[in-house]
């Protein structure tokens, strides 16, 4: 249960941003600058979301080892958590990568950042819902 969780909860939070992003076009940069302060560490609620997010995987990674196994359990397991260190180190522990990330501009790009991030949501919920 908490696997499926997990997997919907990162879906709903990826397709929300990325909505968010589609339809705030270039106002979204403030929220991301607000988030990553732009190299000068992490806004308070991004620290809360990320804590968030780490007891889920915990709790859903405890689960898992008692449960029957599936490809898709076996994917958020594994390949998130990958996934997050890979983010964590290019863009969350990285100044250069949060200024990066921050400086992204004019609505024209927001709109392709937010479309190109739709697939990865859509394969997260068709995991969460096989897990």
């Amino acid at each position: 249960m908490f696997v499926n969780i997990f997997g919907f909860t990162l879906a709903a939070l990826l397709l929300l941003t990325s909505l968010g992003m589609i339809i705030m076009q270039g106002k979204w940069q403030q929220i991301e600058a607000a988030g990553y302060r732009s190299g000068e560490g992490l806004s308070w609620w991004m620290i809360v979301l990320a804590i968030g997010l780490v007891v889920l995987y915990a709790a859903s990674f405890i689960q898992f080892i008692g449960a029957e196994k599936t490809t898709a359990g076996w994917i958020l397991i594994l390949l998130v958590p990958i996934g997050w260190a890979l983010k964590a180190v290019l863009v969350v522990f990285n100044p250069q990568g949060r200024a990066a990330l921050s400086n992204i501009s004019g609505d024209a790009n927001w709109i392709k950042v937010g479309i190109a991030r739709m697939p990865l949501a859509l394969v997260l919920g068709i995991l969460a819902y096989l897990a």
